[in-house]
C-alpha cells in the first residue's frame, strides 16, 4: 500500500479505493486478534481516577473536561491491535471523541483529520457545495442523535 506522505490519488476512484484498503486491513487485524481469542476487557472503576489523572481531567482528543462519570476509558493501543489491558494504556476521553476516534488505524485517522478540516473550511464558505455538506452533515448527525436516544 501507497505511502500517503509522498502520494496523492489521481481521481476519486484510487482515492476510494486507497479508503477501502484501509478499511480491509483494519478488519483483518480485528479478525486476527478475534481468531486469538483475546476478549475486550474495560478497565476496573478503580483505575478511572488513575486514568483521568494523566490527561488532567480533560479529553486526550478535544481537551474539554470530562468527569468520572462521563469520562470513556480509550486505549492508546488499541485492543485489536494487541494494545494491553493496563492503566497506562488507557487516557481519559469525552463520549463523542471515543466514540469518533473508534478503532481507526493511524493511517486512516489522518485521512479523516484532513478530510474534516477540508469539510469545515468548505462550509465555513457561502457556497453551493459548501451549504451542501453541511446539509448533509446536520441530516448525519440527527440520525445519530435519534439513534442514541432509543438506545436503552
Amino acid at each position: 500500500m501507497k505511502k500517503r506522505e509522498n502520494w496523492v490519488p489521481k481521481n476519486d476512484q484510487e482515492f476510494s479505493e486507497y479508503l477501502i484498503q484501509l478499511k480491509e486491513k483494519r478488519y483483518a487485524l480485528k479478525e486476527v486478534r478475534k481468531k486469538e481469542g483475546i476478549k475486550r476487557k474495560n478497565p476496573p472503576i478503580s483505575w478511572r481516577k488513575e486514568i483521568l489523572q494523566k490527561t488532567d481531567g480533560r479529553c486526550h482528543v478535544c481537551g474539554s473536561k470530562v468527569s468520572g462519570k462521563e469520562m470513556n476509558a480509550d486505549h492508546v493501543k488499541s485492543h485489536s491491535k494487541g494494545g494491553a489491558h493496563e492503566v497506562s494504556n488507557y487516557l481519559a476521553a469525552c463520549g463523542t471523541c471515543n466514540n469518533y476516534r473508534w478503532d481507526y488505524l493511524p493511517e486512516e485517522m489522518k485521512e479523516i483529520l484532513k478530510l474534516g478540516v477540508w469539510a469545515a473550511e468548505e462550509m465555513r464558505k457561502p457556497s453551493r457545495f459548501g451549504r451542501q455538506i453541511s446539509q448533509e452533515f446536520i441530516k448525519k448527525e440527527l440520525v445519530r442523535i435519534n439513534r442514541r436516544k432509543k438506545s436503552p
